[in-house]
């Protein structure tokens, strides 16, 4: 009999066979009987106990504990790549190497709404890592990545376009960007909402009106809301049917006759104050109709032969009404100002050369906040990322994140309103339950961690199989 290896030798004591098969050596627990036909002692194998390395004796598979690799948030990713596809045929054709770190940034930037400096670690502990697993998003490749896209202007301008192709008609929104940075010549000092003077530049963003998709994107210089400028960016686009959607803050007779020289339709909200606008007494609202449960109730009328629209909302009124009369008897305001805005609580005025009846001019007007109020949500986070951009070009390739960002966000809202969800569940309610559907690598194997009561809830509601999608 071969003489054991000192290694595997010092394994063999009372109770402790080993054996060499092919050059390995295996061990096993045994005792002894008395076998009466044989009238003599006979080993008995108790068990197999695995085997015997250098190192020590390596259990049989089934008795190993359990190798617990990364734990990765994967129900939200896993949810949000049904809407990539939209995105990622373009984003291939114009950034071949870098398709898949722009497509995950933009993801990431959906479900976290996280500053850049936090995106690497995002992406390590998501299942975003493995559904663009060549994606790079270090401070230094992020870094690269924004300035090589706001310097590809060009590539950007054709993946709009290629977007947006099939779009019937595009409106046309403009917003200002606040940056604190010294490097970037385009802004200018302008007043924000809170009327401190600020250096700031605008952004242009147009989204399909039957789809609710953003179609484009530019930042333009300067602070002045121009209907000129606004046409000039309309028509480096090449995008057709534009409306021009503006706020309070837009409008004015210049910008008014600009849009009608460009033969460019309208539907301008109006502030309360113009001198032109008339408010009745809420009786002469004679037309109503119902908006997500609440009354609008409406009246038409023209100035200078141009469509006004009014609309009150007796509810809204009733609120602004008694804020108002809160801050007389605080000594804050007067009653003679009180009695000067009574009539115009609750009301909102669209100026309009389009034919879109009173009910469907709201709805769209409303549609248009819904994408500003996701779009805020995602620019508003530059604050934490004001130190990366010092440039025009990296704001614009920023900013192009962004746009991805929000494409994949309405995309969601359209799917959550085309299944009548939006009642019960905004956005990031999905995406916030849905995290809570994990893997676990164990032993090389993927593993769809326990999914609770509320999760399979909203699955079943939301009718994409997550957990099949993940092999479980």
């Amino acid at each position: 009999m071969t003489a054991l290896p000192e290694w595997a030798a010092r394994h063999k004591k009372k109770g402790v066979v080993i054996n060499e098969r092919g050059g390995k050596y295996y061990a096993y627990r045994i005792h002894s009987e008395w076998n009466p036909k044989k009238k003599r002692a006979q080993k008995i194998t108790d068990e197999y106990l695995g085997i015997v390395t250098p190192d020590g004796i390596l259990p049989p598979k089934h008795k190993r504990p359990k190798k617990v690799g990364s734990i990765l948030e994967a129900g939200n990713f896993v949810y949000l790549n049904q809407f990539t596809a939209k995105l990622e045929g373009s984003l291939k054709e114009y950034w071949p190497e870098s398709w898949q770190s722009i497509l995950a940034a933009g993801a990431i930037k959906v479900v976290y709404r996280s500053p850049l400096k936090r995106f690497s670690f995002r992406y390590n502990t998501s299942h975003a890592c493995r559904l663009w697993p060549d994606a790079h998003l270090s401070k230094n490749s992020l870094t690269k990545l924004i300035n090589q896209l706001g310097q590809q202007w060009e590539s950007q301008r054709c993946f709009f376009e290629e977007l947006s192709k099939s779009e019937s008609y595009m409106a046309i929104d403009l917003t200002q960007i606040f940056s604190n940075s010294q490097n970037i010549s385009w802004l200018e000092k302008g007043y924000n909402h809170q009327e401190l003077h600020r250096k700031q530049l605008q952004l242009l963003l147009l989204w399909g009106i039957e789809t609710h998709f953003p179609g484009f994107l530019k930042i333009l210089p300067g602070t002045s809301s121009s209907a000129r400028n606004l046409m000039t960016a309309v028509l480096e686009s090449r995008l057709k049917n534009v409306i021009v959607v503006g706020d309070k803050g837009f409008f004015s007779k210049d910008n008014v006759n600009e849009l009608e020289d460009y033969e460019t339709h309208y539907v301008l909200a109006l502030k309360r104050d113009l001198k032109f606008l008339q408010h009745p007494v809420a009786s002469r609202y004679k037309n109503y109709f119902f908006y997500r449960g609440s009354v609008q109730w409406w009246r038409e009328y023209k100035w200078d032969d141009r469509r006004v629209v009014h609309y009150l909302d007796k509810e809204i009124a009733a609120e602004e009404e008694a804020t108002f009369l809160r801050r007389v008897s605080e000594g804050k305001s007067t009653k003679k100002e009180y009695l000067a805005n009574k009539k115009r609580f609750g009301t909102l005025a669209i100026l309009t050369d389009t034919g879109f009846p009173p009910q469907r001019l709201y709805e769209f007007y409303k549609q248009r906040r819904e994408i500003e109020m996701a779009f805020n949500a995602l620019k508003n986070t530059i604050d934490g990322d004001k130190t990366w951009m010092q440039s025009r070009e990296s704001l614009q390739g920023y900013y192009f994140i962004l746009f991805i960002a929000l494409h994949i966000y309405s995309q969601i809202l359209d799917h959550l309103r085309r299944k009548d969800l939006l009642k019960r569940y905004s956005v990031y309610d999905v995406l916030w339950g849905l995290s809570k559907v994990y893997t676990m690598d164990i032993d090389g194997k993927n593993i769809v961690g326990e999914v609770t009561k509320s999760t399979r809830k909203l699955i079943a509601d939301i009718e994409i199989p997550i957990t099949e999608k993940l092999g479980s």
